[in-house]
């Protein structure tokens, strides 16, 4: 089987880790001004300001890699099923509950994998699901359902 790699020159992958860590400093920033809350209540800016901040790390790192003197080569797929992949599970998880959203969400990120392995995708799934749940509906008190209004 041959795998298609493509050749993406430094510059490019630069300025798309410059705009990556812009949205990251947008996203702190905001959520330093909604306010951080405390440890036992959290507040509606840590959420925001705790994804910009990983954000910005993640960009610098990028572009860290991005600084060597090669091309670098990548695979495109991940790129046209990961965010899919988020925005399926953002439509579903109101409706159908999390998780099905989880697992649409694990299932369609597996398929731009060189090798699907549906099992582990499944199982990956429903930890994740148990974990989303632990955290989210029982922790932090969210309102997800598990089994959505749909079944």
């Amino acid at each position: 089987m041959h795998q298609t790699y493509h050749r993406i020159g430094r510059l490019p992958e630069l300025i798309f880790g410059l705009f990556l860590f812009g949205i990251g400093c947008v996203s702190t920033i905001y959520g330093w001004s909604y306010g951080l809350g405390r440890l036992n209540d959290i507040g509606p800016g840590a959420f925001p300001m705790g994804l910009g901040i990983g954000l910005m790390i993640l960009a610098a790192l990028a572009m860290r890699e991005a600084g060597t003197q090669d091309p670098v080569s990548r695979r495109l797929a991940p790129a046209f099923f990961y965010l899919p992949g988020v925005i399926i599970w953002a439509l579903l998880i109101e409706g159908a509950g999390l998780l099905v959203a989880t697992m649409a969400l694990i299932l369609m990120c597996s398929v731009a994998e060189e090798h699907l392995n549906l099992k582990r995708a499944v199982l990956l799934s429903l930890i994740l699901t148990a974990v989303g749940y632990l955290v989210f509906i029982l922790g932090f008190g969210l309102t997800f359902n598990l089994i959505g209004d749909w079944f």
